[in-house]
């Protein structure tokens, strides 16, 4: 860690997605600001000059002749006459409201001075050169941070899964993404072998994390058929549903079928769409593919699924279900703990940004000022 003063100060770990911003303390286990990326603003009349910015209530800002924004759970959520809805991820990245979020999330949530901290921001895979140097500069320029770092999401959800290679599979708000991450963070965490329980004789109480202790009923492995296992899946209950006017109703199949759109697209939605995304098991052949084949075995057999679109219900087997298709030894790895799946990003940057070894790769204040932006893609690879 930075000291100051002989104290030891935490670094902060801020991720930014399109649906959520979560920031907190390098160490921590969950983040401590989780606010909506998405904000709300109300553009002026066209009559109004232009003036400096002024703070107002609590996450909002302002702007004397330009527009009045509001940030945080008491922005896009409240209704307002004349309130439009903008997404700095959404469509690209438009740097603008980012200093805005940033400052809500610390100065307003966790009541934090970003000026006293080390600051680690996550990036897609996407990302380019250019917004990698327009990150920092905001935090060295704006924030007047005495560290920065920028991490790759997709390394960092890597990192928490305790893996060293894995095929990231990160479903969003907005984008889906598939990226292999080779020779990434070493630490090991044991693979979990799932089975329904009416194929467990029986089984003993461990502790956390501890290996688990079971019995399989083998009279019934032999005989358990694969439309067996994904009518288990997909075999639930209806639940009931009350929309915001009351109307109410109970959904069945219908609650899979949006997740089915991950895997296939309908001859319909084809032919109406000239730029449909691909689902994900083109997005599978296409990193798999552009990487050596003596790899391709080790990343299936590492398959991480995280991102907040991952906690559809029961869309884990569905994903086991797709890659049996075509890979006869894979291993997914998706936390039942929606938390860690949700912020796995953020997660993967605070064990990051708390190991003493991580250190040598702050760029500190100093540094930025000698080289300016040059340094940013010299240190952050």
């Amino acid at each position: 860690m930075v000291n100051y003063g002989g104290d030891e100060v935490s670094a902060l770990v801020i991720d930014i997605g399109s649906s959520s911003l979560r920031a907190g303390y390098a160490g921590d286990d969950t983040p401590k600001a989780i606010i909506p990326t998405s904000y709300g603003y109300i553009s002026p009349p066209a009559s109004s000059g232009e003036g400096d910015v002024t703070m107002g209530e609590e996450g909002v800002q302002e702007y004397t002749g330009k527009a009045k924004s509001f940030f945080g759970h008491s922005g896009p959520s409240v209704w307002r006459k004349n309130m439009e809805i903008g997404n700095p991820i959404v469509d690209g990245l438009n740097f603008a409201p980012i200093p805005a979020l940033i400052r809500h999330a610390l100065d307003d949530v966790m009541r934090c001075s970003a000026a006293e901290h080390p600051v680690l921001v996550t990036e897609p895979s996407w990302n380019t050169p250019a917004n990698r140097e327009r990150m920092a500069e905001i935090m060295f320029e704006e924030f007047q941070v005495p560290a920065f770092y920028i991490a790759n999401t997709s390394v960092l959800n890597t990192f928490a899964a305790g893996k060293g290679s894995a095929l990231v599979i990160d479903i969003g708000q907005s984008m889906t993404s598939v990226v292999p991450v080779v020779d990434g963070p070493s630490p090991a965490r044991q693979s979990i072998d799932l089975y329904p329980y009416q194929l467990i004789s029986s089984k003993q109480a461990v502790e956390s994390n501890a290996p688990p202790r079971f019995t399989l009923r083998e009279d019934r492995v032999a005989g358990t058929t694969q439309t067996w296992r994904e009518w288990l899946v997909q075999h639930r209950q209806p639940k009931q549903y009350e929309f915001p006017t009351g109307y109410n109703t109970w959904f069945g199949p219908e609650r899979y079928g949006v997740g089915e759109n991950f895997f296939h697209h309908s001859p319909q939605l084809v032919a109406g769409n000239a730029n449909v995304p691909k689902h994900i098991p083109g997005l599978i052949t296409d990193s798999l593919r552009a990487c050596d084949p003596e790899l391709r075995q080790v990343l299936i057999s590492n398959v991480v699924l995280t991102g907040g679109g991952s906690l559809f219900s029961g869309l884990g087997d569905r994903l086991a279900a797709e890659l049996a298709r075509s890979f006869p030894h894979f291993k997914i790895h998706a936390p039942g703990n929606p938390v860690e799946r949700r912020y796995g990003g953020w997660l993967g940057g605070s064990i990051l940004a708390s190991l003493g070894t991580f250190h040598q790769l702050w760029i500190s204040r100093e540094e930025w000022q000698e080289h300016g932006k040059n340094i940013v893609g010299q240190r952050c690879k």
